[in-house]
């Protein structure tokens, strides 16, 4: 059977993109299994938050389903430029990559368990903003930083 020229370049594109993350977080010294967790965990957030949409009767409409999925890429993104801007001011971010990874996974977490809430009980609970939390953490980090180097 012969497949199709759009097919073929869509295995292109997906094989490229897959070696240029797997080359990145190689490059960056990033851990892959807490990444592939958060990946998996965004995935399973993703469908729970299909699942209660449903079971609360709110619409699901292409928009929404394209950008909810644009956003839970670009949470993979973050830890990604935490890196990208340790290495290029040669500074060791070691420690507030994996705190920042680690405030994503447990944000996951919280939105799979509020899904299933939701959908069980049909209330919403209290969404809080993992990026932010991510943001002061690095800042606090950084001040200690500058601070312990002015010494």
């Amino acid at each position: 059977m012969i497949e199709t020229s759009l097919s073929i370049y869509l295995k292109i594109i997906y094989n490229f993109i897959v070696v240029l993350i797997s080359s990145m977080l190689a490059y960056l010294n990033i851990e892959k299994e807490p990444m592939m967790l958060l990946a998996i965990l965004l995935i399973i957030d993703y469908a729970t938050g299909l699942y209660k949409a449903k079971i609360l009767e709110q619409s699901i409409t292409s928009n929404k389903m394209k950008y909810g999925c644009i956003s839970k890429l670009l949470l993979l993104v973050v830890p990604i430029v935490i890196a990208i801007g340790a290495k290029s001011v040669g500074t060791d971010f070691e420690y507030a990559l994996l705190v920042g990874i680690n405030i994503l996974i447990i944000s996951e977490i919280y939105s799979i368990i509020g899904n299933i809430y939701s959908s069980r009980t049909k209330e919403e609970l209290p969404e809080w903003d993992a990026v932010a939390i991510i943001g002061k953490k690095i800042r606090t980090f950084l001040i200690k930083l500058s601070g312990e180097s002015k010494e």
